[in-house]
């Protein structure tokens, strides 16, 4: 059969006009050609892989639209991805399909092995939940891969989303790109699938590694040409598109499929491994047993490179199910980590940052599934790990809700000497309205518990359905002029003036502000680099719950929409969140993006009490203070 010729394409990431534009423009003028294969993230990172699909695929599934050429996709996860891969098969008109978790198929003569979704640590101890989402590949994923491909002959090209570890192995230095590091778990796949050709997404560098031979398995070696592919549309203008013309293995002589092209190397995932057992023997010394517990954890010198672990997106976090470990080795991989605290239950979740630097921190957390779990890590307390003493201790510190008592120099506690009493417009039973200090506009104001806890989550029932009144008041002065109400919560567990003080901005805009209020929002989030969940409009309890569901116990950002619902992003351990995030939306809204920095608005004393006074006649038609609801 004549040879087959592919597009194959990086990380999407949601892009998808940006895709098919260039896919359809390249085919017209190189092609044709059969077919385009995706891998790394198909979907955008905004929202939960569960939530409601919003982006250009709508078309897609509807009929409205096909894509240029048949495409097959892997990056089975982000936002809204579980209901476009639920309903994608449904709509073969599309052009589009998904390839699955992981497998061997053949599409359009070529014998494709692929896997879906990136290493984590703590998830691929898990069994596969039929979630529908494919974010991290499991044990069983791998195995079930392993399994197909005993069953096969030649592999034309192995697709993954990481890049296998060791890739450099065997080349003069600079060959490689500096960030050439991956998974080991991809590297042992490669070297049971021997594909003629490895595809694979992960990185922001186009990299195609000179060929490498495969072990000879009885029937003759042939090499493995790895591709590495950038993201879609990037702005650094590394390659994210490449086509090969490939004749099937299945068609090939064997003296076609054994030629070995001038500088081939020797296997790099085999000399990377030698080296490895080599250095475990050399570190273990003389009379160790190899598999005592002992060993597994002394330090290793000339590790490989260790890898922060970012948190998982898909796990709620909850400090009360998290322990603080302290003195961690550097050497310590994020495997290791799980498999030394599995004896106090199952771990979750394991966040480890690096400092400016570069340098791993020697501090961590690690979430169980149940406090339990957590209870019994403490415990563990002045164990060594590779040689180093753990210090371990709870991360929750404290009662769960702060104890609403005055803290010493909180701007909000009104008992406090240096409390702007001049700014209050309202004050109820729990709770009270304030005009911001750092005012956007002259209706810019605050909802704020009387009594001093963190967040909304940690406020009493009274108070709680206290500050919902208020807001629904503020909502309705806000109508009476023509205009609606959007605003938000920031909850950080900030250490300065006794820790948050729980506060809600409120800001009246325009109908045409509010009606893009939610692409405002979700726009920045994406370009400040983090995602947002929508949750429906709910009442009273039932909207607490709603957010509980998403952030649990942990620190969170909420933005309330005009329609009552709210976008809701939790802030994991570590994270460096912008703390200027809501105001830059809520400035540009108002139509002043010059006064998302509050420091920027300071007026006098004077004019802090003229808008007060003008807020407050403004309200008092609405206020729950003097109004009978």
């Amino acid at each position: 059969m004549p040879a087959v010729r592919a597009l194959f394409a990086g990380a999407c990431n949601g892009s998808i006009d940006a895709l098919f534009k260039r896919a359809s423009a390249v085919n017209a003028s190189n092609g044709p050609f059969d077919l385009l294969i995706c891998v790394g993230q198909f979907f955008g990172a905004a929202g939960p892989d569960d939530g409601e699909y919003q982006g250009p695929l709508l078309e897609y599934l509807t009929g409205g639209k096909a894509a240029p050429l048949p495409t097959y996709f892997m990056g089975g996860w982000g936002g809204g991805a579980v209901s476009v891969l639920e309903a994608i098969s449904a709509v073969p008109e599309s052009n589009i399909h998904y390839l699955g978790r992981a497998g061997v198929k053949e599409v359009k003569g070529l014998t494709l092995a692929y896997l879906d979704g990136t290493h984590n640590a703590a998830a691929f101890r898990e069994v596969p939940d039929n979630s529908g989402s494919a974010r991290y590949y499991t044990e069983a994923d791998i195995k079930l891969l392993q399994h197909s491909l005993s069953l096969q002959g030649d592999i034309d090209v192995l697709l993954t989303n990481e890049w296998p570890e060791g890739l450099a192995e065997g080349l003069p230095e600079g060959v490689a790109p500096p960030d050439s590091h991956g998974s080991p778990v991809i590297a042992e796949l490669a070297m049971t699938a021997r594909p003629r050709y490895h595809v694979a997404a992960g990185k922001p560098t186009f990299f195609a590694r000179p060929p490498y031979l495969n072990a000879d398995l009885g029937a003759g070696a042939h090499v493995t040409r790895f591709i590495g592919l950038a993201q879609v549309g990037n702005g650094a203008k590394q390659k994210w598109l490449h086509a090969l013309a490939l004749t099937p293995a299945a068609e090939m002589t064997p003296e076609a499929l054994q030629v070995q092209p001038p500088g081939s190397t020797g296997n790099p995932f085999q000399a990377a491994a030698a080296k490895r057992l080599k250095r475990a023997a050399r570190d273990a010394g003389p009379g160790t047993d190899l598999g005592s517990q002992d060993w597994r954890w002394q330090e290793q010198k000339k590790a490989r490179q260790i890898m922060a672990a970012p948190s998982r997106p898909d796990i709620i976090k909850d400090k009360h199910k998290t322990i603080f470990v302290r003195n961690v080795p550097f050497a310590a991989t994020e495997e290791a980590l799980v498999e030394f605290f599995a004896q106090a239950g199952r771990v979750v979740d394991v966040v480890r940052r690096s400092n400016a630097e570069g340098r791993l921190n020697t501090w961590c957390h690690i979430q169980f599934d149940t406090k339990e779990g957590m209870e019994k890590a403490c415990q563990l307390n002045g164990s060594e790990l590779m040689g180093r003493q753990l210090g371990i201790d709870a991360a929750a510190t404290g009662p769960r809700a702060g104890t609403g008592k005055p803290v010493e120099g909180c701007w909000f506690c009104l008992s406090n000497a240096n409390a702007d009493i001049d700014l209050v417009v309202s004050v109820g039973e729990e709770s009270y309205v304030a005009v911001d200090k750092g005012a956007i506009t002259d209706e810019h104001v605050l909802v704020v518990s009387v009594e001093h806890f963190p967040s909304s989550q940690s406020l009493s029932i009274d108070c709680y359905a206290e500050i919902r009144r208020y807001w629904g008041a503020l909502d309705r002065c806000a109508a009476a002029g023509g205009r609606q109400l959007v605003g938000f919560e920031r909850y950080m567990a900030l250490r300065k003036s006794g820790g948050n003080h729980c506060h809600i901005n409120a800001l009246a805009v325009s109908a045409e502000a509010a009606a893009r209020a939610r692409q405002v929002f979700e726009d920045r989030a994406k370009a400040a680099g983090f995602s947002l969940t929508h949750v429906p409009a709910a009442a009273g309890e039932a909207a607490r719950a709603a957010l509980r569901d998403v952030v649990g116990d942990g620190e969170y950002f909420q933005a309330f929409l005009p329609d009552g619902s709210s976008l809701v992003h939790p802030i994991a351990f570590g994270e460096r969140h912008p703390l200027n995030y809501g105001r830059e939306v809520l400035a540009e809204l108002a139509g002043v993006p010059d006064r998302a920095e509050w420091k920027a608005c300071a007026v006098p004393v004077e004019e802090e009490r003229r808008r007060s006074e003008a807020f407050k006649a403004l309200f008092k038609p609405h206020d729950i203070m003097g109004v009978q609801e």
